[in-house]
């Protein structure tokens, strides 16, 4: 099956929206933008590398300050991922089974303004600061990708986010960084064996979704790209997890395979970077300060730093 008919599928499957005209290119011209009130005059992106998804704005919808319950009270498959707070006095944990559905879920956690986000087509789980100079962001899932990656918008100027870049790609905000937040990646039997005070998020969501199914099939594991990207760099499996951080003001991409039996160093830059795992999680210290982590497929983190990113591989 082609990549076109794998994305039609997917379209109908999970939205039952029409896939006609994704691939069009344009330079904001697409009739889904009249849904933004976006200075499209500022960007920083090809505005013909921008994609239509599939769903409208807000067609898969952002939580935010959602529902929870006590994990010891809810069952998943134990071996569901999921993103995992530890804010000292809070504990929260969002499965992706519910992530996949809802892509960002805008939260409080720990006393800070958090937006969780995930997309499902890159495998991209990363957790921003929402808070920029005093003012509180809210964010939504805009309906249109940049290189197969989600474009989040912001509700009060309706700027576009990329969210692998954590950065503001077209609208007023354009240039705009988020802060990364710590997480870690762990299935829903590890948190609640380990940490069995925190609190999931409930599945009364006020949507109807099936929240015991992942609706993407094996695209993890497969080669298929549902959407046309740029030339993927072949060194590694395409959707291969990788763990990312941020070096200064460059991206670093892990093989984590490298740290499976404790912690490894590297100097980057003339700076010393080490990474160490302990059972399923993974810390980062860039100069001998933890720094946050993320995940993400292979094909995307180079795709979106092809110019500047590092990638550190077995020697």
């Amino acid at each position: 099956m082609t990549t076109r008919y794998y994305a039609i599928l997917i379209l109908l499957f999970l939205f039952g929206i029409p896939a006609a005209g994704c691939f069009a290119q344009h330079r904001f011209t697409h009739p889904g933008f009249s849904q933004f009130d976006t200075d499209f005059s500022t960007f920083s992106i090809e505005p013909g590398d921008i994609l239509p998804g599939g769903p409208p704005k807000d067609g898969i919808p952002a939580l935010t300050d959602p529902d929870f319950v006590i994990i010891t009270n809810e069952y998943y498959d134990p071996e569901t991922l999921g993103v995992f707070i530890d804010a000292g006095d809070e504990r929260k944990f969002y499965p992706y089974n519910i992530l996949v559905w809802h892509e960002i879920v805008n939260d409080r956690i720990g006393g800070k303004q958090l937006a969780i986000t995930f997309c499902p087509l890159c495998g991209s789980a990363m957790v921003f600061d929402r808070t920029i100079d005093g003012v509180t962001y809210e964010f939504g899932v805009s309906g249109y990708l940049y290189q197969s990656n989600m474009l989040m918008y912001d509700r009060q100027t309706d700027s576009f986010w990329s969210q692998t870049l954590g950065e503001a790609v077209v609208g007023e905000l354009t240039g705009t960084q988020l802060d990364l937040a710590m997480f870690q990646l762990l299935t829903f039997e590890d948190v609640k064996k380990r940490y069995p005070d925190t609190k999931i998020i409930s599945r009364n969501t006020g949507h109807n979704r099936n929240y015991t199914r992942y609706p993407y099939g094996n695209y993890d594991d497969n080669e298929e790209l549902f959407f046309p990207v740029r030339t993927v760099d072949d060194r590694h499996h395409p959707k291969k997890m990788m763990y990312i951080i941020r070096v200064h003001s460059r991206s670093l991409a892990f093989d984590p395979d490298l740290a499976a039996n404790g912690a490894v160093q590297k100097t980057v830059d003339g700076t010393e970077v080490e990474i160490r795992r302990e059972g399923n999680e993974v810390f980062a210290a860039v100069d001998g300060e933890i720094t946050p982590g993320y995940w993400e497929m292979w094909f995307s983190w180079a795709i979106h730093h092809r110019e500047t990113g590092i990638v550190w591989d077995a020697e």
